[in-house]
This record gives structure tokens, C-alpha cells and sequence, in this order.
């Protein structure tokens, strides 16, 4: 039997929980669920080399590390995510076409022609409408995929601009495509919300593939909070990990021209190093000596930075001032 549920929740950390936990069960599952806004960090990316924190931080937009890789993603009420969870009859490598197929084929039935593209796309007349990723482990397969319907695409490009020149690294970076909505591709005449759009995907996916309506258990829901609280929420697995990266920023402030440059290894700060004509009064090795494994985090540096007089090491300046460097 294939279960198909629908979350209840618009919580990215719960929700991407939820599919880590029913992956390490037996069952198989198809899950249809949005989020709220948020940004969803591939396995093997640099977060904040993904992310435009200043808008992140503006709009309250959450940021949370996925467990498939691939690049990142921006959410929010306009775009459905689908989930299958299943066990494959032997151990085999990355297959996108095979479950591509069934969403090809549910937009067909709004009268959307979709092809398959690249190594992991949906597009329909050339635009990017769904890009997905797959995790494998032994025989079990967690394949997900984002669905534009009717998401701001304004603000997901503000969210996922970044500037490639204040960090570095190795990390697997965001291949950026021409995206559009589906419901732009839908006769004008044809009113059709999310909601309906839903609809849809769920009678495909009963009416052809035999899935069985579900809900999730009282233990199933209690297993997925659990492990959004330890995994999902936590500063250490959406920005801790990853991968090692160099980080630099300059600006004017009320001192004079300050430049930072930073290496991050584990999500902290393993070295650094200040330049600029700024005057101080302590020497700038004693300010490079208080942050250093820090977390490069603006909580972590808040704090270090408030216990030390930042003011003797560039004159006349605040924390509060000198945090924005740093990201």
C-alpha cells in the first residue's frame, strides 16, 4: 500500500522532518505539503553563500538544510512540494524520470504540456517550473520536488541573490534557470488556486498509482517534532555544516574603511584577519583573538562582541555597527 498524505503544517523544519522519519520507516508514502517562506539549503551547500541574509533577516524568511542535494530552493504558499517515499526491489543510483513521470502527466490533465529536462527539471515552453532532488539509501528512496503554481518570484529572487564575491568555496553552488508559474501557462478562462491544483495531483496519484488516503499517527507526528527540534531547528545542521569557505566584506564606518576576512571551517570561525585605515587602541590582533572559533553566526558573534569594548579596538564604533561586516 502506498499512503498518501497531506501535511497539515506550513512549518519547513517540521515538515522536512517528517520526510527523514517516514524514509526510516518501511512504508511507502506520497506527500503533498507547503511551507511557509522559507529558503531550503541543498545537502552539500554553503548556506550563506546561498542565501541574501539582509533580505532573509528583513522578511523573517527561515532557512533549514535539506538531507537530498541539489541546489537551493525558495518556498512559499504559492509553490506545492511532493514527496514519494518508497523501497526500490534492489539498491540502485539516481532516477528522476521515473518519478517526473507521474507530475508530467497530472499537469497534462490541466491541459500542460511538461517535459523532462536536464538532469532533474520540469519545464514547460523553456521555463523552469519544478526542480527536484533524491536521497538513496540502500534500497530506500526519498525523491521530492518543488511545483510552481503561483509563487512570488520577485521575492524568491531577491532571497537567492548573493553576492559571489564576499564568499568562496568548494561547496556545490545553485544553478540559477528562467523560472515561471504554471498557473501562467493555464487558459485564462481556467481559475484554478493552489488548493484545486492539489486536488489534482492527489487523483492522480490515487486514480492511477493506487495510493490510499492517510494521516499521519500520533507517533509518526511525535517522532517528526522530535526531530525537528534536534536536527531541523538547530543553527549546526542548516548553517553549522557547511562545508569549509572564505568570507570577506569591507565598509565604511564611523572609524574609517574596515575590511574583515574570514575562514569558516564547521560552521566557525577558524581564522581571521582586519585591515583598513580605521584607528584603535588595543591592537587588532587581541579583537582577531576574541572571535576566533566562533560561530559565524550573528547571535554567537552579538555576544562576544558585547563583552569586549569594541570601541578600543576601531574608535567610536558599536557592535551593532560592526556585526553587518560580518555577513
Amino acid at each position: 500500500m502506498i499512503r498518501f498524505i497531506t501535511l497539515d503544517s506550513h512549518d519547513p523544519a517540521f515538515n522536512l522532518a517528517t520526510e527523514e522519519y517516514l524514509f526510516s520507516q518501511n512504508d511507502d508514502a506520497v506527500l503533498l505539503w507547503q511551507n511557509y517562506n522559507a529558503v531550503i539549503i541543498g545537502r552539500n551547500q554553503n548556506t550563506l553563500a546561498e542565501i541574501n541574509k539582509e533580505v532573509i533577516d528583513k522578511y523573517g524568511i527561515s532557512v533549514v538544510r535539506r538531507i537530498t542535494g541539489g541546489g537551493a530552493v525558495f518556498h512559499d504558499r504559492g509553490n506545492v512540494n511532493y514527496s514519494v517515499i518508497t523501497t526500490e526491489s534492489e539498491s540502485g543510483s539516481i532516477n528522476f524520470a521515473k518519478y517526473l513521470t507521474p507530475v508530467i502527466n497530472a499537469l497534462l490533465d490541466l491541459g500542460i504540456h511538461a517535459e523532462f529536462s536536464g538532469r532533474n527539471d520540469i519545464l514547460v515552453n523553456g521555463f523552469k517550473i519544478s526542480g527536484n532532488a533524491q536521497h538513496i539509501s540502500d534500497r530506500r528512496v526519498l525523491h521530492h520536488g518543488t511545483l510552481l503554481f503561483s509563487s512570488d518570484l520577485d521575492m524568491m529572487s531577491k532571497v537567492l541573490n548573493v553576492s559571489k564575491e564576499k564568499i568562496r568555496s568548494k561547496a556545490v553552488s545553485s544553478v540559477r534557470s528562467r523560472v515561471a508559474n504554471i498557473k501562467d501557462f493555464l487558459p485564462e478562462s481556467e481559475a484554478v488556486t493552489t488548493e484545486d491544483f492539489m486536488g489534482v495531483l492527489k487523483r492522480y496519484y490515487i486514480e492511477n498509482l493506487g495510493c490510499v488516503l492517510s494521516e499521519l499517527s500520533e507517533k509518526e507526528l511525535s517522532e517528526a517534532e522530535a526531530l525537528a527540534n534536534s536536527k531541523y531547528r538547530t543553527w549546526q545542521w542548516n548553517y553549522g555544516n557547511s562545508p569549509k569557505y572564505t568570507f570577506s566584506s569591507s565598509a565604511y564606518l564611523s572609524c574609517g574603511t574596515v575590511e574583515i576576512r574570514l575562514e569558516i571551517i564547521d560552521g566557525k570561525i577558524s581564522d581571521a584577519a582586519v585591515y583598513g585605515d580605521f584607528f584603535s587602541v588595543k591592537p587588532k590582533e587581541e579583537f582577531v583573538s576574541a572571535i576566533r572559533g566562533v560561530e559565524h553566526s550573528e547571535s554567537a558573534l552579538l555576544s562576544v562582541l558585547k563583552k569586549i569594548n569594541v570601541a578600543d579596538y576601531f574608535i567610536g564604533v558599536k557592535e551593532n555597527e560592526l556585526i553587518r561586516l560580518f555577513f
